[in-house]
């Protein structure tokens, strides 16, 4: 078995300072496996990737024939084991499960750090929006303009390996060696990518201004669109460019920049319904198509009300509205009939409201707005 410790040039402790209090206690790590069933095939490089007092460097367990797997996995191990955060590429799926089904032959325990953060499974669901060929690391490592001396797959690398189980030479191990360091330096600078879902997930962002845009179209018909400018935690690393799909969101756009994100919005205009759940408790004035609490009702003559039901306990609203994928409870909420999904709120309602309310909001339409490009 080798163990082989190198340098990262590369210095990424400030971009991960963004997204971590402690860098220090970061552990990337990456496996080499001679197989993808971890229950015939075995582990024959695990690579780290972690922060010292002289910067980064990488550390790697090898085996020089499969015989020295278990002692690969002991080392790992023991060194993972002081970190208390790690950090994979579909480590998830694959890394994690492997080495815990490859300890279970030699009678060891692998327990991972309780924290983990798994970029492939952070950035998968943004493949679309991102107008990504594919997922894998190397996919994204070429998206944000990272270029590699490796040209090898894993899957290439086995034969390799087995080459050198028979012939062991220093150009082999070389190959098989910077493969695995690439994927652990790919990692760290990769990480970045990881502001995308903290923007559209995590409310990674704050309200600047929000305000509504008045405009006409080609054929000179009035237009109202909400345009809301919004500052991101941690800078993106690509430029976003997103325009919405489905019957709510179809005139919908979104780009950003760094740490600014413009997003447009059409303002729906005209009449709609806000429904009291409790409507037993409400009668239904079919002449003013409106509901009035009991309480009141006992002053209009009984010819003119009759019990509300779920579908007629409303009262009605003209305005401009904005549709809404999460629920403030500080705000009405409006809809065209009881049973319809789709909710509306009041644009000014909206406008007025408090940071928090106005972010929860915006949360709520990120989500559905990147569920149209799944």
């Amino acid at each position: 078995m080798k163990t082989l410790k190198n340098p990262i040039l590369s210095d990424t402790t400030k971009e991960l300072a963004s997204f971590f209090e402690a860098p220090q206690d970061i552990l990337f790590f990456d496996i080499e496996t001679t197989g993808f069933s971890a229950r015939s095939a075995c582990v024959y490089l695990i690579g780290c990737a972690y922060l010292t007092t002289n910067g980064w460097e990488t550390r790697q367990f090898f085996a020089e024939t499969p015989d020295d797997e278990a002692d690969v996995l002991q080392q790992f191990f023991s060194f993972a084991a002081s970190f208390p955060v790690m950090v994979h590429f579909n480590g998830t799926t694959f890394d994690v499960p492997f080495l815990q089904t490859r300890a279970k032959k030699f009678g060891l325990s692998f327990v991972p750090a309780s924290v983990q953060h798994d970029i492939y499974k952070k950035i998968s669901p943004y493949k679309n929006l991102l107008h990504l060929p594919g997922c894998r690391q190397k996919q994204l490592e070429e998206f944000i303009d990272i270029h590699r001396e490796d040209h090898f797959n894993g899957g290439e690398l086995i034969e390799l390996y087995h080459s050198y189980t028979r012939q062991p030479t220093k150009e082999l191990l070389d190959i098989l060696l910077l493969h695995n360091r690439e994927d652990l330096e790919g990692m760290t600078t990769l990480y970045r990518v990881m502001a995308i879902p903290l923007f559209f997930e995590e409310q990674g962002f704050s309200p600047v201004t929000l305000s509504l845009e008045h405009t006409e179209d080609a054929f000179g018909k009035a237009r109202t669109n909400a345009v809301f400018t919004l500052q991101t935690d941690i800078p993106l690393p690509v430029s976003l460019s997103l325009h919405g799909s489905g019957t709510v969101l179809k005139n919908c756009f979104l780009a950003g920049r760094e740490r600014t994100v413009l997003l447009r919005l059409p303002v729906y205009d005209g009449i709609l319904k806000h429904f009291y759940p409790d409507y037993k408790n409400y009668s239904y004035l079919p002449a003013e198509d409106t509901a009035i609490h009991k309480s009141v009702a006992v002053y209009v003559d009984k010819s003119q009300r009759m019990p509300a039901t779920a579908a007629t306990c409303y009262t009605k609203k003209e305005g401009q509205f904005l549709p809404c994928f999460s629920v403030p409870d500080e705000l009405p909420l409006f809809r065209e009939n009881h049973k319809d999904r789709q909710c509306f709120l009041l644009a000014d309602d909206l406008l007025n409201s408090d940071a928090s309310v106005q972010k929860e909001y915006l949360s709520g339409l990120l989500r559905a707005l990147v569920k149209t490009k799944k």
